[in-house]
């Protein structure tokens, strides 16, 4: 079904866990910037997400950005303690589900999209996709991260902590069922005490993720890393669509690089999944020898942030600068002359590279997952082996250190793709999918969006 051959406008709803201006990574900023695109060229656009509000646990507040309705349902204890609920135990976790599916039932009594765009929001679990699936809506993923496939999310296999290879019945209740025990002996000797104490909702969660991702009729991964994890597993086929970085507010100077002495950004703030510990462990080392260099950071700090630079003695090479503002985002990466990433997870996709990449500035990251899809090894940037600080460390001296390095990666730095430019690309995955689930007998010629309720 082409562009041409669809009449009308198409109702959509968002499904999320974070949209902005809350914080939520990569994840929330394409979220954001879809709906926009989709709502420019016409799209009717809803939310729905959650926040942690001083209010009544599963209230909702709406609000508006721009023509796009955001539904925000407040879901404190999963947003700040626990967010796929996995403290809950089976029983808490059921009444939780069934407040999820009166909540959605609730928001679809006066409006029925014609298409629902799933982006795994954890702390609505699985029942939100069976929901939506027993009003006969068809459904899609958006899979910035592995949430259909993999109960840890980060394709990270316990307990001996490696990259997992996909979904497998036995390979994923032995991840459940210990906890990076580092060897799998470890992990046997302690599965009675877990079984006991975690009794079946694991294996009960793990058997309602797959029914739920075969409730998908299709799919958009915007790296072939996530993109190939997914295919043949989901209900349907995954596209892949490149959706590269909002370049509409990006400024025309490139700042001369490198400034001295040289600064490494980081913009991954202390989670810990980020690998914060990783980059000060080696700034320390490199201080150690005696290099110059300075080490600026952005991002949350959770109150330990000067804590952690003051142990390891680096407070006269590391600045922390807090989060910033998504209209900031540019001005953050012309300070910065190396970029740097240095995730702890299985990441689906180097966002940070190509941010970098837009202002001219070359990133150092581990290779894994989607990473090195952005990053050409000694050419633009620099690849170090995962969960290795000190290959993190020698490549950093490498830019401090190799002459001609520095300029050769910063002449080869490429703009990367305008997300602007890819919205013709996921509207016609909206309108294929659409035409998809609906059947001929339901086609009907007045606008998709005008289509009445139920």
């Amino acid at each position: 079904m082409s562009a041409e051959e669809t009449t009308g406008r198409l109702a959509i709803w968002h499904i999320a866990e974070t949209y902005p201006p809350d914080y939520g990574g990569g994840a929330a900023i394409y979220i954001r910037d879809v709906c926009r695109m989709m709502a420019e060229r016409g799209h009717v656009v809803r939310v729905l997400c959650t926040e942690d509000a001083d209010r009544d646990t599963y209230a909702i507040r709406t609000e508006y950005d721009g023509l796009i309705r955001v539904d925000r349902v407040n879901l404190p204890y999963f947003k700040t303690v626990d967010p796929e609920g996995w403290r809950l135990g089976l029983i808490r976790w059921l009444r939780h589900q069934r407040r999820v599916a009166r909540l959605v039932d609730g928001l679809l009594v006066d409006w029925r999209p014609d298409l629902v765009h799933y982006h795994a929001c954890r702390p609505l679990g699985e029942e939100a996709l069976s929901a939506v699936h027993r009003r006969g809506i068809p459904m899609v993923g958006m899979l910035h991260e592995a949430w259909l496939i993999c109960a840890r999310v980060m394709l990270f296999r316990s307990p001996i902590g490696e990259a997992c290879e996909g979904p497998g019945a036995v390979r994923c209740l032995v991840c459940m069922y210990s906890h990076y025990d580092k060897t799998h002996l470890r992990a046997v000797l302690k599965l009675p005490w877990r079984v006991v104490k975690l009794g079946a909702y694991p294996a009960y969660r793990l058997w309602r993720r797959q029914r739920a991702r075969r409730r998908l009729i299709g799919a958009i991964a915007y790296s072939r890393f996530i993109a190939r994890m997914h295919a043949g597993r989901i209900g349907g086929p995954v596209r892949y669509v490149s959706l590269g970085v909002d370049l509409q507010d990006l400024g025309g100077v490139v700042p001369l690089r490198p400034r001295t002495p040289l600064r490494f950004g980081f913009v991954g703030g202390f989670q810990m999944h980020k690998g914060i510990g990783h980059v000060l462990d080696a700034c320390a080392a490199l201080k150690r020898r005696g290099l110059v260099f300075e080490l600026h950071v952005w991002g949350p700090a959770g109150g330990r942030g000067s804590e952690e630079v003051t142990s390891r003695g680096l407070q006269d090479r590391v600045f922390l600068h807090g989060v910033f503002q998504r209209e900031q985002m540019w001005a953050v990466y012309e300070q910065i002359d190396v970029a740097l990433m240095a995730t702890t997870v299985c990441e689906p996709l180097g966002r940070v590279p190509m941010e970098a990449a837009a202002v001219g500035a070359p990133t150092i990251a581990p290779a894994i997952g989607g990473i090195p899809e952005t990053i050409r090894d000694g050419e633009d940037g620099l690849l170090y082996r995962f969960l290795d600080p000190k290959d993190l460390e020698r490549q950093m001296q490498r830019v401090l250190e190799e002459p001609g390095l520095m300029r050769r990666l910063l002449g080869n730095v490429r703009s990367p793709v305008d997300t602007r430019n890819m919205a013709s690309a996921v509207e016609q995955f909206y309108y294929d999918v659409v035409e998809r689930g609906v059947s001929r007998n339901d086609r009907m010629t007045v606008p998709l969006a005008e289509r009445p309720a139920g």
